[in-house]
Formats: C-alpha cells, sequence, structure tokens
C-alpha cells in the first residue's frame, strides 16, 4: 500500500526522470541540427540520432503518463 510520502517520492524521482529525458530529446535535436545531408553516411547518422530521439519521446510520453497516475492516486489519498 502506498502513502502519500512514498506517492510524492515516485513524483519527484518522476519529475527528475522527465528533465532528464527530456533534454536527451533536445540534445538529439541539437545533433540533427548540426549533421549535413551531404553523403549516404550523414544520411545514416542523421537517421541514427532520429530514432534515438523518437525513443526518448517515447520515455518522455510514457513518463508523464506515470506522472498522471500517480499524481491522480496522491489527490485520492488527500481526500480520504
Amino acid at each position: 500500500m502506498e502513502s502519500k510520502e512514498s506517492i510524492q517520492a515516485r513524483l519527484n524521482v518522476l519529475s527528475k526522470a522527465l528533465i532528464s529525458e527530456e533534454n536527451s530529446v533536445q540534445y538529439y535535436e541539437g545533433l540533427l541540427g548540426k549533421t549535413p545531408e551531404n553523403t549516404e553516411g550523414d544520411l545514416g547518422t542523421r537517421r541514427m540520432y532520429e530514432d534515438l530521439r523518437d525513443e526518448e519521446k517515447k520515455h518522455v510520453a510514457t513518463i508523464r503518463s506515470l506522472i498522471g497516475y500517480w499524481k491522480v492516486l496522491l489527490r485520492q489519498l488527500e481526500g480520504s
């Protein structure tokens, strides 16, 4: 069973994780912006950065979903 304190601790970790994942998305965006499209090698590099960025975006969505879930549980506990 969760307590208000344990849920808040979870939310604190998720908040930090969200920042980290959002930073990763920006990192790959930055690399994409600096990578030319001149050669097949460049295109392969860009595709890999895009794949990694897209994976990080999935992590962001998952973490946001978890934050929403735990916030609902916290509100329920605070209401009881």
